[in-house]
């Protein structure tokens, strides 16, 4: 056989070796003509997997040839001290030359003896050969295995590429880039004019500027643009390339890569919406919002802001218009506007850690409100919870106050004095329980000199004013001066203080300021001193009628309970400390006794 057949069939012993479904007759039959040409002491033989038994040709028979170690690499092997054979081999066969089939279990085999040449033509043909043929299929395997490590890659990475020939229009795409425009892989020749189709419509002409341009300059290309497919989805891609130039600098191929990355601009998309409602929150909101960076200088702000401050404060430093923030948040705070007005601002403080990679920023957002919302709120809430005050106090007073009332009237004019006195006493003792509720301490606060002071006199029958004062001359006698807002009551106890021999009242004030000035003025020896008054209330004016008049007596008459101010009125100088309503007679048997004390 000459050479160049031994070589084809070598070349077919290859091809049957590497296909792992080759039977085992049409190997023997690939075999034949090889074991004549090597003669009766050589052997050619494939082995179906790694062996530690490889069946050797001989004869047209298989027999086995145990062998010490596998063979791995493609490439001839002297390994004359590994082969184990038989006893009717070991003189016959002396060398053995061994390729391994690249992505198959398959290992071919060349066995030579002595009396086989080393330097033969035929097993030189035989060697370089299988040789080739194996470096063929490992060439093929590794470009078949690198096409499809190209191909997953780029369908993981939802990636194309593609090539195309300008002067015949022909494009040769992936198989990706074919999946991302939603068809089957070589499913049509992508030409120019067929890619332009595909193209959503409001694009076409802005990419075909953008090609042109390439054309004319050669420089590389980048765009998004966006595409059809055949059932109407639209996606984005992401697409650069480069225009290769023949020598007369004149384009002959386009080729570059598209991503598809219609995820990204949809969240992308999305984020831009949730960031516009969040803006548009934020410009709604009532409250001034500044933003701050590390140096506690404003880098963003709210429509408000701008309304609040008087004009754009961004890049102005928070010390500026918040000169008394200490980075925290306060009420009432002094603002400073930039106009140069001022104002005063509740304002909170907020921080946030925004990421950002490896390091993240601290941003500071300080929300600012003008104090007089807040105060008009606190008063609408005061006003609302002092009328719902004024609504108890009513109803108390008509179940406590004017029912008795009634009653005492009605008894009066059935002639019974004696019934008619009892729903009195009841209604004042009513009247002074209700005062006391009312009066509760604000948390450990009690009453004192001041909180009693009247926006108006009390007005029993006819008006008084509540700056009236009256004098008389001072006559023989004890001498009294009676401090009361209610002229009616003030009529009262002169009459019935004048009817007692010896007393006499030299003066009458409506208020706590009149009352200092008339005894002051008078110098009486005895005081009747009401506390709740215009001006200045009973409390207040006790101590400085005690020091216009040395020794004076002072009986405060109250109207309020004697659990309720009755220690500070003996504190603040009174020598007796009298509830409204009790006896006139024993109230004048106390001011006599008072004053016989001071005799």
């Amino acid at each position: 056989m000459q050479p160049t057949a031994l070589t084809g069939q070598l070349l077919d012993l290859a091809e049957a070796c590497g296909n792992a479904h080759t039977s085992a007759e049409v190997r023997a039959r690939t075999l034949a003509p090889l074991r004549a040409v090597a003669g009766a002491t050589s052997a050619l033989m494939v082995s179906p997997g790694p062996a530690g038994s490889l069946p050797v040709a001989r004869d047209g028979e298989s027999l086995p040839m145990p062998v010490g170690e596998e063979l791995t690499e493609p490439s001839r092997s002297r390994v004359l001290e590994t082969v184990v054979t038989p006893e009717t081999w070991r003189d016959r066969v002396t060398e053995v030359a061994a390729w391994r089939l690249p992505g198959h279990a398959g290992t071919v085999f060349l066995a030579w003896g002595t009396e086989t040449r080393p330097e033969s033509d035929e097993l030189r043909l035989a060697l370089l050969a299988l040789d080739g043929a194996v470096a063929r299929v490992q060439a093929a395997e590794d470009l078949a295995d690198l096409a499809a490590r190209t191909d997953n890659a780029q369908q993981l990475a939802n990636m194309g590429d593609y090539d195309w020939h300008i002067p015949s229009d022909t494009n040769v795409w992936s198989d990706q880039l074919f999946r991302i425009y939603g068809h089957e892989p070589g499913s049509f020749n992508p030409s120019y004019e067929r890619f332009l189709s595909l193209i959503h419509p409001d694009d076409r002409e802005r990419i075909t500027g953008v090609h042109q341009q390439a054309y004319a300059t050669g420089e590389p290309y980048a765009m998004i643009e966006r595409i059809v497919r055949p059932g109407g989805e639209v996606r984005y891609l992401s697409s650069n390339g480069e225009v290769i130039m023949d020598a007369d600098s004149q384009p002959v191929r386009m080729r570059g890569t598209c991503i598809d990355i219609t995820d990204r601009v949809h969240t992308e998309h999305e984020r831009e919406l949730v960031a516009a409602r969040f803006r548009g929150l934020v410009d709604s909101a009532p409250d001034a919002i500044l933003i701050l960076d590390d140096e506690q200088v404003v880098i963003d702000c709210n429509h408000r802001a701008h309304e609040l401050l008087g004009g754009e404060p961004n890049g102005v430093a928070v010390r500026d218009l918040l000169p008394s923030w200490n980075g925290t948040g306060g009420r009432g705070l002094p603002a400073r506007r930039l106009d140069g007005l001022t104002l005063q601002v509740d304002v909170i403080t907020a921080t946030v850690d925004l990421p950002d990679g490896e390091a993240s920023e601290r941003l500071v957002g300080v929300f600012v409100r003008d104090s007089a919302i807040r105060l008009e709120g606190e008063r609408l809430a005061a006003s609302e919870s002092e009328a719902r005050l004024r609504r108890r106090q009513a109803l108390e007073i008509n179940d406590n106050v004017v029912q008795g009332l009634v009653a005492a009237v009605y008894s009066l004019d059935a002639g019974e004095a004696e019934i008619s006195a009892k729903y009195l006493d009841q209604t004042l003792d009513a009247a002074r329980a209700m005062m006391d509720d009312l009066l509760e301490p604000l948390g450990d606060e009690e009453l004192g000199a001041g909180d009693l002071v009247r926006a108006t006199p009390t007005v029993i029958g006819a008006r008084a004013d509540a700056a009236e004062v009256t004098s008389r001359s001072r006559p023989e006698g004890r001498s009294v001066l009676v401090v009361d807002d209610a002229e009616d009551l003030r009529m009262l106890l002169r009459a019935r203080i004048e009817s007692r021999p010896g007393l006499r009242v030299v003066g009458e004030a409506a208020d706590g300021q009149a009352a200092v000035d008339l005894a002051t003025e008078l110098q009486p020896d005895l005081v009747l001193l009401d506390l709740a008054m215009p001006k200045m209330d009973g409390l207040e004016a006790l101590p400085l009628i005690r020091a216009a008049v040395p020794g004076v007596r002072v009986v405060v008459l109250s109207g309020f309970n004697q659990s309720t101010l009755s220690d500070q009125a003996l504190e603040a100088g009174a020598d007796r400390y009298v509830v409204k309503g009790g006896s006139m007679r024993s109230l004048l048997d106390l001011v006599e006794e008072l004053l016989d004390e001071q005799s």
